[in-house]
């Protein structure tokens, strides 16, 4: 069975880990189950890495920790004409 490809949004919910605060953050470079790489407001880039035992990306910045669940992805299908 073939699998059908996936894209993702280009944002994601970040979440400050002691305030609970999320906030929207613009995905610069994304691989899944690896790597974010976002900034926050235009201001601040932030780098999350997947942590499998909460499966989450975690990071941190200037002293503050951060999580997110990273994009939503979406899949799509494909057709191919014979």
């Amino acid at each position: 069975m073939v699998e059908s490809p996936k894209r993702f949004d280009d944002t994601c919910e970040i979440i400050g880990v002691k305030n609970e605060i999320a906030v929207t953050g613009e995905i610069l470079q994304f691989r899944e189950h690896d790597i974010i790489i976002a900034t926050i407001h235009r201001s601040a880039k932030v780098t999350l890495h997947w942590q499998e035992n909460v499966d989450q990306y975690v990071g941190s910045m200037g002293g503050v920790e951060f999580r997110s669940e990273g994009p939503k992805s979406h899949t799509y299908r494909t057709t191919r004409h014979r």
